[in-house]
C-alpha cells in the first residue's frame, strides 16, 4: 500500500467508475448487454468501498492521536484493576459526558488476544460499521421489493472523505460509526415487531448508550417507535429498562458538567439555522471557514440541504401516521432519521451560537460529517421508497443521486486525501518531537504544550507505562539522530538541488483570533518517491517537518491523470514553534536509506 500513499490513483478509480457507470446504462438500451447489468451493479457499489478501505488502509499508522491517549490508559488501568468496582470505573470512566463502554471493550478484547492495542486496527474495525450502516439501508429498499439498482449511488455517499476525521482518528471511528450503527439496529429490532427484534432492540439500545453520550436518544426514539406502534408491554419493559440504563449512566461514578454558554432559546433563529447546518453537514467542505461577516457558500448549501432533509423527515413521519399499517421500511427509516437528527438537536443545544452560522468559524468539526452523510443516505432510501410507484420519478431520482453522490465523492476525495496524507506524515514524527521536546507536532497550540493535560509527569509516565506493556509501540517510527546531533550526523555538505521559500501572512486560529501562520514551499528537481522533511536548524533546536505533496489543480489532474504536483509545503501557526533564527535544510533519506541533509542556503525568522 506504500505505493498507494504516494499516489492515491484518484484518476484511475474515477475511469473505472465512469467506465462501468456507462456501461450499466447501456445494458438498458442494448438488449445484448443486458446480461452484464447485474455483475456491472455489483461492480459499482463494491468499487467505492474498495478504494475507501485502500486508501485508509495505506496513510493509517499504528500511533495514537489525541484521544486516543485517554483510551490507552483506560485499558492500562482494566488490565491493573485489583477489583470488581475499580474494573468497573475504569470501563465506564467518564470523558466529558460520554462513557465509552464500547471502545474500551474492543480494545481490551484487542489486547487480550494480541498483547497490544493496534491503532490501525481499531481504525478498521470503526470504519467497517459503515457496511452494517449500508446493509440495513439495503434492507430497508429489500423489504419494499424494489430492485437493488436504486441502492447504488448509496456506497459513493457514505463511502468517502467527507468526514475524513471521523475515518482516520481512532477513537472517533470506534465512536461515531459504530453509534450510528447500533442505532439503526435498535430501529432495526422495533421496525421486526416481534419478541426477537425487541431483544435486538434492547441491547443495540444499550450499545448505543455506552458508545456515545448522543446515544442515550437510542431510548427515547425506541419509547416514541413503541408508542406509535402501540405495543403497550414492550413499551413498559423499555421504559423500565431505560430508567435503569438511565440511574446507572448518571449516578455511578459521575460527575454533572454544567454548561456556561448561553441557552439555545436566547437566539431562536440562529440556532435554528445551526441545527439545520448540522442535518445537512455533507456539503461541508475541506477549506478555511474564518469567522467573518461574509457567507461561506458550503455553508448556505449544508442549511438548505439540512431544510430539504427535514422536509423529508416531515413527509415521512406524516406519511406514519396517515398509513393503515405502516410497514418494516417505514419504521426502520423513521428511527433512523430520528436518532441523527435528534443528534444534530443535541449538538446544537450544547454549542449554541449567537450569529449566522454560514459566517465560519469552527462550528463543526471534521468528524461529525459522518451524521450528515448517514442522514442523506438515509432519505435518498427514503425517497425511493415514496416513489416507488412511480418508476420515471423513481428513475430520475437515482440518477440524480448518483450524480450527485458522485461529484461529492469526488470533491470530498479531491479536497480531503492531502489532509490524511499530512496526518499521516505528522504522527509519523511525533515520537520525534515527544523524544526531543516533550511536546507533539499533531496537539498543542504552543510549542511547549504537554499533551493533553499539560501535566509535568502524567503524560511521560503514561508512554513509559504503555510501552512497557506492550499497549502501543510509540516509537516504532522514530529512528532520526537526537535534535542536537541531527544536522552534524546527516549534513553532507552538498547543496539542495530544487527551490524552498517562505513566507507568513496572518489568518485566524482555531480561537477565531488573528495570528502569525507560516508557510513552507518546497519544489526539488526530481520527483520524490517518500516522504522527505524540512530541518529548521538555530543554536538551540533542530524542528523536523514533514514536507507534504501538493494536489494539482483540477485541469492538470485531468491532464496529467496525476493527484500530486511536484510541489511541497508545510504550514503551522507561530506559536507552534519557538521563536529563533533558523537556516533551512532538506532532510530525506538516500539509497541506503540513511538519513542525509542538503543545506537550501536560506534562513528563516520566526518572530
Amino acid at each position: 500500500m506504500k505505493l498507494f500513499l504516494e499516489d492515491p490513483h484518484l484518476f484511475e478509480y474515477y475511469s473505472v467508475v465512469v467506465a462501468l457507470l456507462l456501461l450499466f446504462g447501456a445494458t438498458f438500451l442494448i438488449e445484448k448487454m443486458k446480461s452484464m447489468r447485474q455483475w456491472l451493479g455489483i461492480g459499482l457499489i463494491a468499487l467505492p468501498v474498495i478504494y475507501f478501505f485502500m486508501l485508509l488502509d495505506a496513510h493509517l499508522v499504528n500511533i495514537p492521536y489525541t484521544d486516543d491517549f485517554n483510551l490507552l490508559e483506560t485499558v492500562q488501568k482494566l488490565r491493573n484493576a485489583d477489583s470488581f468496582p475499580n474494573m468497573l470505573k475504569a470501563l465506564f470512566e467518564q470523558v466529558n459526558q460520554h462513557r465509552f463502554g464500547f471502545e474500551r471493550i474492543v480494545m481490551l478484547i484487542m489486547f487480550l488476544l494480541t498483547g497490544t492495542v493496534n491503532i490501525k486496527t481499531q481504525i478498521i474495525i470503526g470504519d467497517l460499521f459503515m457496511l452494517g450502516i449500508a446493509y440495513l439501508l439495503y434492507l430497508g429498499l429489500k423489504k419494499e421489493r424494489i430492485t437493488w439498482y436504486w441502492f447504488i449511488p448509496v456506497p459513493y455517499i457514505l463511502f468517502n472523505l467527507v468526514y475524513f476525521e471521523n475515518a482516520y482518528w481512532g477513537i472517533a471511528a470506534l465512536q461515531n460509526t459504530p453509534l450510528i450503527f447500533f442505532a439503526m439496529l435498535t430501529a432495526y429490532g422495533l421496525a421486526r415487531e416481534d419478541d426477537k427484534g425487541f431483544r435486538i432492540a434492547l441491547i443495540a439500545a444499550l450499545l448505543t448508550t455506552f458508545t456515545s453520550g448522543s446515544g442515550l436518544l437510542a431510548w427515547i426514539v425506541g419509547m416514541v417507535m413503541l408508542a406509535l406502534q402501540k405495543r403497550v408491554k414492550n413499551l413498559l419493559w423499555w421504559i423500565v429498562g431505560s430508567a435503569a440504563v438511565l440511574l446507572f449512566y448518571f449516578f455511578f461514578d459521575y460527575q454533572f458538567i454544567s454548561s456556561q454558554g448561553e441557552k439555545v432559546w436566547n437566539h431562536p433563529v440562529f440556532n435554528a439555522i445551526f441545527v439545520m447546518a448540522f442535518w445537512g453537514n455533507a456539503l461541508y467542505l475541506d477549506v478555511r471557514h474564518p469567522l467573518v461577516p461574509v457567507l461561506h457558500q458550503d455553508l448556505i448549501a449544508c442549511v438548505f440541504l439540512g431544510a430539504g432533509l427535514a422536509l423529508v423527515f416531515a413527509i415521512w413521519a406524516g406519511r406514519i401516521f396517515l398509513t393503515r399499517k405502516p410497514t418494516f421500511s417505514d419504521w426502520l427509516l423513521l428511527g433512523a432519521m430520528m436518532f441523527v437528527m435528534g443528534t444534530g438537536a443535541m449538538f446544537v443545544i450544547s454549542r449554541p451560537i449567537n450569529n449566522y452560522v454560514m459566517y465560519g468559524g469552527t462550528v463543526f468539526s471534521r468528524r461529525y460529517m459522518i451524521f450528515g452523510v448517514v442522514l442523506v443516505a438515509v432519505c435518498y432510501v427514503c425517497v425511493v421508497v415514496f416513489l416507488k410507484n412511480f418508476k420515471r420519478w423513481n428513475n430520475l431520482v437515482a440518477i440524480i443521486a448518483m450524480l450527485f453522490f458522485l461529484g461529492l465523492n469526488f470533491v470530498s476525495y479531491f479536497t480531503s486525501i492531502v489532509s490524511i496524507r499530512r496526518l499521516h506524515d505528522e504522527l509519523v514524527i511525533d515520537s520525534y518531537f515527544w523524544k526531543n521536546y516533550k511536546t507533539f507536532l499533531t496537539v498543542g497550540d504552543v510549542f511547549t504544550d504537554i499533551p493533553f493535560w499539560n501535566h509535568p509527569t502524567r503524560m511521560r509516565d503514561l508512554i513509559i507505562g504503555l510501552e512497557s506493556d506492550g499497549i502501543t509501540d510509540f516509537y516504532q517510527y522514530y529512528d532520526m539522530p537526537a535534535q542536537e546531533d541531527l544536522i552534524r550526523k546527516t549534513a553532507t555538505g552538498k547543496p539542495f538541488i530544487g527551490t524552498f521559500g517562505a513566507k507568513f501572512q496572518y489568518r485566524n486560529s482555531v480561537n477565531n483570533l488573528p495570528d502569525k501562520y507560516f508557510r513552507f514551499f518546497v519544489t526539488p528537481e526530481k520527483p520524490q518517491e517518500e516522504t522527505f522533511y524540512i530541518v529548521l536548524e538555530s543554536p538551540r533546536h533542530n524542528i523536523v517537518l514533514p514536507a507534504i505533496p501538493q494536489p494539482n489543480s483540477v485541469s492538470d489532474f485531468l491532464q496529467k491523470a496525476s493527484y500530486y504536483s511536484n510541489n511541497y509545503e508545510y504550514s503551522l501557526y507561530k506559536p507552534k514553534l519557538p521563536e529563533g533564527k533558523y537556516r533551512a535544510w532538506i532532510m530525506s533519506r538516500n539509497d541506503s536509506r540513511q538519513w542525509e541533509s542538503a543545506g537550501t542556503g536560506k534562513q528563516v525568522l520566526f518572530y
